[in-house]
C-alpha cells in the first residue's frame, strides 16, 4: 500500500453544545500552543498516515475507464492466469484430474433431490439466456451462473467432495463446467481452467495468515477469486478485464463462516455455490466493461486489512516434487464433515471389540478448529441433515450402530433415533491442542466392565483413498440415485478422460436427466 494512499482516519466531530462549552478561550489557547498541539496530533495519528494530503499523485495505470493501478497481488494472479495454458497439464496432473472429476460427479449425484437442490432447480428454471447451461438431473437449461449455483449446491450438499488447501477446491468445478458448456469449450480447455483455479486457491490458502478456510471469521473467499479467473480465462478476458473480474468477485462477496456454526441450515451446502455464481457474474460484468476497485487486496480496508498480513504468494505452487494442487487434494470415503472421517473409520474396530450396548463412555479428541465446528453444543441435538453430517457425536453413534455412514444415514428417522441419542449422551469431545492436521484424531472407548479401547489415527495421510475406491464411490452413488448402468458407464468413461471430449456440452447433457426425481 502506498503511503500517500492513506488519509487521516475519521474522528468524532464535536457537537454544537460542546463547541459552545469550549468557548473562545480554548480556541485562543490552541493558537498560542501550536507546537504542542501539533506534537499531540502527530502522536495520536496512526503510523504511516499522513498529516495532510495534496497534489502530486498521478494515475499512470492506463486502465479502462480510468481505473486505478492494480495492487501487486492482483497483478501476480492476473499474470499467472494470463500465462496459464493447456501445456501446464502434465500427465500426472491429468491423471489426478480424471479421478477428481469422477469424485466430483459422484458427489453431485449424492446431493441430487435434496431439498436445497430442488429449491435451486426451481429458481434456475425461471431464467433463460442465449448462453445455455444445464442443471444436471432436472433437464433444465438456464444461465451459466444459475446452473453453476444449482449444480454446485448438489455437489456440496452431502459434504462428500474433495478437501485440501482452502477447504473444498472442487466447489469451483460447477462454475467452470457451466461456463465451459455455454461456450462449447473442449475437455482439455475445461481441465486447464479447473487446474488453474485449484492452483490459485492453493496459493492463497498457503499464504493466508490462518488455515486458509476460516481466517478471521471469513469462509475462505478464495473459491470466488479462483472461479472468476478460471472462467475469465475460458471467456478470453484480457488482463485488465481479469483484474476487474477478480475484484468484482471479491469485494462485494466476503462469505462468513457462521454458515458452519451451531445448528446448521440449508446454506451450509449452498454458501460456496453462491460465491461461484457471483464469480461468473463478475466475469461477465468485466467482459462488458465494468470496473472494480483496483486494489482489492492491499489498499486500505482491502482483504489483507480484514484477514491479516499474508505471506508471500507463490505461483505456480509446485515445489521440488513438481506436484500441483490438483495432485495434493484428498477424497472422502464418507458423506460427512472432513474432521469426522477418522472417527467413522474407527467404527469397525470398536464394533469388533465390544457391543454397542456395552459402551459406557466415549471420549473423542480432534484439532481445535474441528472441535469448534462439529462438536459445539447444538451438535448434540441435530434436527436436519445439515447439522447431522456436521455433528461428531451423531456421526460416531450412527457409524457404531450401523457399521457405516452413507447418504441414507441422515434421514430424520435416523438422526432422531432414540438408540443413537442415548449413545450420543455418552460422548464427550475435547480439542487436542497438539493436533494441527485435519483428520488427526483419537478415540477412547470404555465399556461397562471398565476395559478401554484407545486408537489414534491421521486418516488421509496414512490411508488416502485409492483410485479404485474413487470409482467404487462413483458407482455406489449411481446405484443410490437410480442411474442406469448404461448412463453410469458412459459418464465414467467421459468424466475420467475429458481430454478426449471435443465439446464439454456433450457429457453435461448426457447427465441432463437421470434417476427418478419427483416433480419440482
Amino acid at each position: 500500500m502506498k503511503k500517500d494512499d492513506n488519509i487521516r482516519p475519521r474522528v468524532p466531530a464535536l457537537g454544537r453544545r460542546e463547541l459552545l462549552r469550549a468557548g473562545a478561550g480554548v480556541a485562543m489557547t490552541s493558537l498560542l500552543n501550536v507546537p504542542k498541539a501539533a506534537a499531540e496530533e502527530a502522536a495520536a495519528r496512526p503510523a504511516g498516515v499522513l498529516a495532510e494530503t495534496g497534489t502530486g499523485w498521478k494515475n499512470n495505470a492506463n486502465r479502462a475507464s480510468g481505473n486505478g493501478p492494480m495492487d501487486d497481488t492482483t497483478r501476480l494472479l492476473v499474470k499467472y492466469t494470463s500465462s496459464f495454458s493447456e501445456s501446464n497439464l502434465t500427465e500426472p496432473a491429468l491423471e489426478s484430474l480424471g479421478y477428481t472429476m469422477v469424485d466430483s460427479i459422484a458427489s453431485l449425484l449424492a446431493g441430487f433431490e435434496s431439498e436445497p437442490a430442488r429449491i435451486c432447480a426451481r429458481i434456475a428454471r425461471t431464467t433463460r439466456s442465449d448462453l445455455k447451461s444445464t442443471v444436471l438431473g432436472y433437464g433444465i437449461t438456464t444461465t451459466p451462473d444459475l446452473a453453476a449455483f444449482a449444480n454446485g449446491c448438489m455437489l456440496r450438499h452431502t459434504d462428500y467432495n474433495d478437501f485440501g488447501p482452502g477447504g473444498h477446491p472442487s466447489d469451483i468445478i460447477s462454475g467452470v463446467l457451466a461456463v465451459a458448456e455455454a461456450l462449447h469449450s473442449t475437455g482439455t480447455q475445461t481441465l486447464a481452467a479447473i487446474t488453474l483455479g485449484y492452483e490459485i486457491i492453493g496459493a492463497l490458502a498457503f499464504a493466508s495468515p490462518g488455515d486458509g478456510v476460516g481466517d478471521g471469521g471469513w469462509d475462505g473467499p478464495y473459491e470466488s477469486l479462483a472461479t472468476a479467473l478460471a472462467v475469465g480465462k475460458l471467456m478470453g478476458l484480457n488482463e485488465d478485464q481479469l483484474a476487474n473480474a477478480l475484484s468484482l468477485a471479491l469485494v462485494p462477496h466476503m462469505p462468513m463462516i457462521v454458515s458452519h456454526i451451531g445448528a446448521l441450515s440449508h446454506w451450509k451446502g449452498c454458501h460456496s455455490s453462491e460465491s461461484i455464481r457471483c464469480a461468473i457474474f463478475a466475469a461477465q460484468l468485466a467482459k462488458e466493461g465494468m470496473t472494480g476497485p483496483s486494489m482489492p487486496f492491499e489498499a486500505r480496508n482491502g482483504l489483507f486489512d480484514h484477514m491479516g498480513k499474508f505471506k508471500e504468494i507463490h505461483l505456480p505452487t509446485a515445489g521440488a516434487d513438481g506436484r500441483m494442487i490438483i495432485q495434493k487434494i484428498s477424497y472422502k470415503r464418507f458423506p460427512a464433515e472432513a474432521s469426522g472421517q477418522s472417527f467413522i473409520e474407527f467404527a469397525p474396530s470398536i464394533r469388533a471389540w465390544t457391543k454397542v450396548d456395552d459402551i459406557d463412555s466415549i471420549v473423542a479428541e480432534l484439532p481445535f478448529d474441528g472441535w469448534q465446528e462439529i462438536a459445539d453444543p447444538p451438535k448434540w441435538d441435530p434436527r436436519n441433515r445439515e447439522t447431522a453430517d456436521h455433528s461428531l457425536p451423531y456421526i460416531i453413534s450412527r457409524s457404531l450402530i450401523d457399521g457405516d455412514i452413507y447418504l441414507d444415514s441422515f434421514t430424520e428417522e435416523k438422526f432422531m433415533d432414540p438408540a443413537a441419542r442415548r449413545l450420543m449422551d455418552k460422548i464427550t469431545v475435547r480439542p487436542n491442542m497438539d493436533y494441527t492436521y485435519l483428520g488427526r484424531a483419537r478415540i477412547t472407548v470404555r465399556n461397562k466392565s471398565g476395559a478401554e479401547f484407545v486408537k489414534e489415527t491421521s486418516v488421509h495421510v496414512e490411508t488416502p483413498m485409492t483410485h479404485d475406491e474413487v470409482i467404487s464411490k462413483f458407482k455406489r452413488a449411481c446405484a443410490f440415485r437410480s442411474v442406469s448402468d448404461g448412463q453410469r458407464d458412459r459418464a465414467l468413461t467421459a468424466w475420467s478422460n475429458l481430454r478426449a471430449v471435443k465439446d464439454i456440452a456433450e457429457p453435461m447433457r448426457d447427465l441432463a436427466n437421470f434417476g427418478r426425481p419427483l416433480p419440482l
